[in-house]
């Protein structure tokens, strides 16, 4: 009797499907990382950029002529 108060455990969500399923859960999954590292890459990028403009542009503020 003690044993029908325990509730059921519930399977896992990976432990309900298949193993196909679960191949393309995980594609779908490393395609979502990959394009979150590509936004992240892109944003340092554009951050690198915007700081090395304004050191060449520091120069050309200070009354240097540029020819």
């Amino acid at each position: 009797m003690a044993d029908d108060d325990l509730p059921e455990q519930r399977a896992g969500f990976l432990a309900r499907l298949s193993a196909i399923e679960t191949i393309v859960v995980a594609i779908i999954a490393l395609v979502a990382l990959a394009g979150l590292l590509l936004i992240g890459k892109g944003f340092y990028m554009k951050a690198k950029a915007e700081l090395a403009g304004e050191e060449r542009a520091v120069p050309l503020t200070t009354g240097s002529i540029a020819r």
